[in-house]
């Protein structure tokens, strides 16, 4: 059975993303950058055949506590965003591949653009240190149903249980009287939080 035309747009994106390091591990590619750094590249996938490039970076010490507390999916960035979001003028938010068209010229046009633009986001956010403290700096570049539990980790991970007390307080006040999906799960994060992180 032929491959989808999905698939045969992805296996040109991963092709043309071989020489540049980054290896396709289930639907993203990720990058070894050693001590325990990776560089996360993954796609929305819009219409038939758009792919939208999302960039980031992904931590082992933030995940292993995810998976700790039960959160999130392994290799999941700490910080990412649009590939688009990145370029200057007139930026691309989505690569189009055409049925029977010509998938190698337009992935690695995409990935060129990725290496121009992506790259040098992802090398700036490879220091934990570094994206720690501009995430606490701006946690409005976080979006806003993720930003108290990742503010919450990144700063037991930087050592300051009682700002992670902080953050899980306010996050809980504003939640108090919803009993939405977002605000159910949350309590049930604080309180695993809590319990394996007492301030």
């Amino acid at each position: 059975m032929r491959p989808s035309a999905k698939t045969d747009a992805l296996l040109a994106v991963d092709a043309a993303l071989r020489p540049t390091g980054f290896v396709r591990c289930g639907h993203v590619w990720l990058q070894e950058r050693g001590d325990g750094v990776r560089g996360w590249l993954g796609f929305g996938v819009t219409g038939s055949l758009e792919l939208t490039p999302l960039v980031g970076v992904c931590f082992r010490r933030y995940d292993e506590v995810c998976r700790a507390l039960g959160v999130g999916l392994p290799a999941t960035p700490v910080t990412s965003t649009p590939l688009g979001h990145l370029m200057g003028d007139k930026p691309v938010w989505r690569w189009t591949f055409t049925p029977g068209g010509d998938h190698a010229g337009i992935a690695s046009a995409l990935v060129d653009t990725f290496l121009r633009h992506g790259k040098p986001y992802i090398d700036r956010c490879a220091t934990w240190d570094a994206l720690s403290r501009e995430l606490v700096a701006k946690p409005e570049s976080l979006l806003d149903f993720e930003r108290a539990r990742k503010l919450a980790i990144i700063h037991v991970l930087d050592g300051n249980a009682a700002a992670a007390g902080e953050v899980l307080a306010e996050e809980r006040e504003r939640v108090a009287d919803s009993g939405d999906v977002h605000a159910r799960s949350y309590r049930a994060f604080a309180r695993r939080f809590e319990l394996m992180f007492p301030a």
